[in-house]
């Protein structure tokens, strides 16, 4: 089996299961690296009153930090959750095949 095919196979895998908990878990960390690296943690000064940098409206400023805010929530409450549920049922599955 190629790199490539190992990846399609994990990329469909089940919603409700190990590969699925880690693959929603990888795509919330890619997409607050991405705004990350994208600058949008200086947007996030909306919290506090504040607009982000004046080359953007302040509507643009306030849509562009609750959407970091809303992934980096993500990365910080679910994708753990995410990655333990993963590791839960993976070691449920295991015992079950056993007995």
């Amino acid at each position: 089996m190629t790199f490539w095919q190992r990846i399609r196979r994990f990329w469909r895998a089940d919603i409700f299961s190990p590969r699925g908990f880690l693959l929603r878990a990888g795509v919330i960390g890619a997409a607050f690296l991405a705004l990350h690296l994208a600058g949008l943690r200086d947007y996030a000064s909306v919290l506090n009153g504040t607009v982000g940098p004046a080359s953007t409206g302040w509507k643009t400023s306030a849509f562009l930090g609750v959407a970091y805010l809303v992934v980096y929530m993500a990365l910080v409450i679910l994708a753990p959750i995410l990655i333990l549920a993963a590791g839960i049922l993976s070691l449920w599955h295991r015992r079950r095949r056993q007995q």
